[in-house]
């Protein structure tokens, strides 16, 4: 089967795991030996909101080129979640390629039937150390010729050119399926992992009493967050749980999770949660954070307690502080693309001790466009209806506008101390409650902390700036910042 005869929803679905995973980069420029020409051109595809691999197989395919070719090109590179994709285009002799670990294959490879002849004497060739080697003489792969040889120069630049583009944290397909990280997930948590240590998952059993019920601070989707003492230091352990009735939720879970790692590992900055390390090998993933003494901002806002109210001095400092941590992401580019956060809520901004803030919950974070783009289309819509702009709800632009917006609604809850959401109010949405105000906007200051008018009308009235419906008239952080550092604070 020809390249373009290759059926449009296995092309579709084999798209989507190269786009995901940047690995298109590494089948064009060092196996289809591209040059960096062909492969900046093809580039180009991602700010117009198509698929780069589409591109890359549609010129790879006016070459006669095989499915294959393909899939040996992928067992070269090892993507064998691709390979899956692909697997039923291609003759049976071939499929010993994909493996789940070298144990299984090398199984395959020894009960594989070349010739009743020599095979005991081929089985005690097939170890570890050799079985790449062995697998292609085995198999009798066939060679791949290509039409456009690459020079030693471009695939070098090519080769540099990966090392510095970080991996795309967000492997896609059958991942999760068990309690246990797959092969794939291990791969991908190691990769993003970088200097973050590993530890040991009975250690995060110990330090939580054996995961006792008084040691949790809250349960979500993806499980439970636990408090603990680990290294006589205080931390919040997440830990993945699968529904057994929703697997493929479990597959997300670890999908955000590998995300979270990557940017937390990445972006470092005061008012971002320090992440102390990871855990995978036990029966559930854990990620492991920094405690925060001083709980969500969301619960904070909408505390009953007199003494733990926030005094407006302390909001403000707090809306600096996410502020400057928001506008560090936008602005630290790697690729020369922002890090947009995708999911900023009062309820991921987290307090320390001493009221100081940092963003948390990286697991919807993505690359923004890069400068000189003011959007990129994608494909998926994630985070909290009442914090995200119509243009991503609906067009799916995606910038770092969407997380100026999804500030202001932020800043009109440390204005207000209401909820983003409510059907107690006529409007809604927090937005629009505060947009569409009729009376004195002093009515709607949290009355339980008094004085500071003029701070709270700088919060409304920057928040106002954030919250525009068109994208391209809100601010971006940097300038948030600046004017949130003028606001009065007496």
């Amino acid at each position: 089967m020809y390249i373009y005869h290759l059926p449009y929803e296995e092309r579709k679905e084999l798209c989507y795991i190269l786009d995901q995973n940047n690995k298109w980069e590494e089948l064009g420029g060092c196996h289809m030996k591209y040059d960096m020409l062909t492969i900046e051109s093809i580039r180009k595809e991602i700010y117009r909101g198509n698929s780069p691999t589409s591109e890359l197989l549609t010129i790879w395919g006016h070459q006669n080129h095989t499915v294959l070719e393909l899939f040996v090109l992928l067992y070269r590179m090892k993507h064998y979640q691709a390979m899956t994709v692909i697997k039923k285009f291609v003759d049976e002799k071939y499929h010993p390629l994909i493996k789940n670990g070298e144990d299984n294959l090398n199984m395959l490879l020894r009960n594989f039937e070349i010739s009743k002849k020599e095979s005991n004497k081929r089985d005690s060739k097939i170890h570890p150390a050799n079985f790449d080697c062995n697998t292609e003489k085995i198999l009798n792969i066939p060679q791949v010729v290509f039409q456009t040889p690459i020079s030693r120069e471009d695939n070098e630049s090519i080769i540099n050119l990966q090392l510095l583009q970080p991996k795309s944290p967000l492997p896609r397909g059958r991942l999760g399926t068990s309690k246990m990280f797959t092969a794939t997930d291990i791969s991908c948590v190691a990769e993003s992992a970088g200097a973050v240590p590993h530890i040991p998952y009975d250690e995060l059993q110990n330090s939580t009493n054996n995961w006792d019920n008084s040691a949790i601070l809250g349960r979500g989707g993806f499980g439970t967050v636990y408090k603990g003492t680990w290294k006589c230091t205080q931390v919040a352990i997440k830990r993945l749980e699968q529904k057994e009735d929703k697997p493929e939720n479990h597959s997300e879970q670890i999908k955000q999770s590998i995300t979270e790692l990557h940017c937390l590992n990445a972006y470092r900055h005061d008012n971002v949660l320090p992440l102390y390390g990871y855990s995978i090998g036990g029966p559930h993933p854990c990620l492991i954070y920094q405690y925060m003494a001083g709980g969500s901002l969301e619960h904070r806002l909408r505390v009953r307690d007199p003494a733990k109210l926030l005094k407006w001095p302390t909001r403000l400092n707090i809306a600096i502080g996410a502020a400057r941590g928001l506008q560090f992401l936008h602005t630290s580019m790697i690729n020369g693309k922002p890090l947009v956060h995708g999911d900023i809520k009062s309820a991921n901004i987290l307090l320390d001790p001493n009221d100081q803030p940092r963003i948390g919950d990286f697991g919807l974070a993505r690359e923004g466009p890069q400068s000189q783009y003011t959007y990129i289309k994608v494909s998926r819509i994630h985070g909290t209806r009442p914090y995200l702009p119509d243009e991503f709800l609906r067009a799916k632009k995606f910038s770092t506008k969407v997380d100026t917006y999804s500030f202001g609604i932020v800043l009109f809850e440390i204005a207000t101390s209401l909820a983003a959401y409510s059907d107690k109010r006529e409007d809604k949405f927090l937005k629009d409650h505060v947009v569409n105000y009729q009376g004195d906007m002093l009515d709607l200051k949290d009355k339980r902390v008094e004085g500071y008018d003029d701070c709270f009308r700088g919060l409304v009235e920057i928040g106002r700036m954030c919250v525009n419906k068109r994208a391209k008239e809100r601010p971006e952080m940097v300038a948030v910042l600046i004017l949130l550092e003028k606001v009065p604070s007496e």
